[in-house]
C-alpha cells in the first residue's frame, strides 16, 4: 500500500480550508439559504453557531499548513474526515427522509462533505498509516 505523502495531505487540507472558507460565508451572510434549500429550515442562529465553527476550522488548518508537520497535517486530516464523515451522513439522512430536488444542499452536502471531504480524507488516513 503506498504511504500518504505531506503533499497529498496539503491537498486536502486546501480544499477544506477551501470548503470551510465558502460555508462560513454562506452560513454567516447568507443564511437564508438553509432555509430555502434544505429540509430543516432557516434557522439562522444555528448557522451563524456553525459558520463559527468554521472559524476554528479554518484557524487550525491554517495552522497545521503553515506549520507543515506532517502530524499536524495528518491530525487535520483526522479530524475534517470524522467531521465531514457525520456532517455528510447527516446531510444523506436528510435526503432519504424527505427527498425533494428542492433540497439541493442536501445533494451537495453528500457529494462535497461525505465523499469528498470524509471519504477523501479516511483514505488518506488509511493509506497513511504507520507501517511500526
Amino acid at each position: 500500500m503506498r504511504k500518504t505523502t505531506r503533499k497529498q495531505y496539503t491537498i486536502y487540507l486546501c480544499f477544506m480550508l477551501l470548503a470551510c472558507g465558502g460555508a462560513l460565508v454562506w452560513q454567516l451572510f447568507l443564511p437564508w439559504m438553509g432555509g430555502a434549500f434544505t429540509s430543516w429550515g432557516t434557522a439562522p442562529g444555528w448557522q451563524r453557531e456553525i459558520a463559527l465553527w468554521n472559524v476554528g476550522l479554518i484557524a487550525a488548518i491554517a495552522a497545521a499548513l503553515l506549520k507543515r508537520s506532517e502530524g499536524l497535517l495528518r491530525l487535520m486530516t483526522l479530524q475534517s474526515a470524522v467531521l465531514c464523515l457525520c456532517l455528510g451522513c447527516n446531510h444523506l439522512l436528510a435526503l432519504v427522509q424527505d427527498f425533494s430536488w428542492e433540497h439541493g444542499i442536501h445533494l451537495l452536502g453528500v457529494l462535497e462533505v461525505l465523499l469528498l471531504g470524509g471519504v477523501w480524507g479516511a483514505v488518506l488516513l488509511i493509506r497513511g498509516r504507520d507501517k511500526r
